[in-house]
């Protein structure tokens, strides 16, 4: 799991940022902005239209959780991202979740 400083407070980080950028897939949105800290900090959002069972969500933000700290992109400077989950995203394996979060995280903001 990724250490708590890393992770973003979803609710007051909605309220204070001005300038947002949204990338999107079929399986993800990602909305970023600048922060001053020498880190980034990552949050999840993940609806019950994923899917009915708590269990298959919590899955799911863990393996996206674990992904970030294992492909140390928290380590990047000055970055807040949050992830919002389609309700696609439950029928995909590990691996293709792990694959479209690549993609979306691995570009410049």
């Amino acid at each position: 799991m990724l250490a708590k400083k890393f992770r973003l407070q979803i609710q007051r980080w909605l309220k204070e940022r001005k300038k947002i950028i949204t990338r999107k897939s079929d399986f993800f949105i990602v909305k970023s902005s600048g922060n001053n800290l020498p880190y980034s900090r990552f949050g999840v959002v993940i609806s019950s239209k994923v899917s009915k069972s708590a269990v298959k969500r919590n899955k799911i933000k863990r393996t996206i959780f674990d992904f970030i700290r294992l492909n140390k992109f928290h380590e990047i400077k000055g970055m807040d991202a949050l992830i919002i989950v389609s309700p696609k995203t439950a029928g995909l394996k590990n691996e293709e979740i792990k694959r479209e979060l690549f993609l979306l995280l691995n570009t410049k903001y």
